[in-house]
């Protein structure tokens, strides 16, 4: 039990698992001295390996990744993402759409060498990705790219209170004033 990763635990677990950024910090050096006590040519095969590259839709031309939860969008919500994404001047042509499916097949390396400015992720994936979360509803910034985590589109499609929460962060994010 003590070698498993926390994406292997993940897959095994109902609940979420959350880190505080103390620990996060404590456990990758951990982990890093482990693998570099193990083998060290081992360890660099590995990581070559991993290194997927994400699959997604869209042109990103404006360095947008936008993740949300399940294999395929449905057609209704296919479309209300596609109006969100046009109220901010945002067409598939600009933006890279990935499925969960897809994204929890990569590593954090991947997504990073996409060199996306903006991630924006609908519901819940199983990536480490998810460590970033601070808030939902909230953009913040790491590392030169800002992030803003909102619910499962489905769930923002029916409720009038999580659309408002959602198009405040979109304008914080795309810096859209009100004229």
């Amino acid at each position: 039990m003590e070698n498993l990763r926390i994406h292997d635990l993940g897959l095994i677990l109902d609940n979420e698992i959350y880190l505080l950024p103390e620990e996060t910090e404590l456990l990758l050096a951990k982990r890093q001295n482990e693998l570099l006590e193990e083998n060290p040519i081992a360890q660099q095969e590995e990581f070559e390996e991993e290194a997927v590259a994400l699959e997604y839709e869209g042109g990103f031309e404006k360095g947008i990744l936008v993740i949300y939860e399940g294999k395929s969008l449905e057609s209704n919500l296919s479309d209300y993402l596609f109006k969100i994404l046009g109220a901010v001047s945002c067409s598939p042509k600009d933006i890279a759409l990935a499925s969960s499916e897809k994204t929890e097949k990569t590593s954090m390396a991947s997504i990073s060498a996409l060199n996306p400015n903006r991630i924006i992720v609908f519901g819940k994936v199983r990536h480490e990705i998810m460590m970033s979360v601070k808030k939902t509803y909230e953009v913040h910034q790491e590392d030169d790219i800002e992030y803003l985590f909102a619910d499962d589109l489905k769930q923002i499609s029916e409720s009038l209170d999580l659309r408002k929460a959602l198009w405040k962060e979109l304008q914080v994010l795309f810096n859209i004033t009100k004229k």
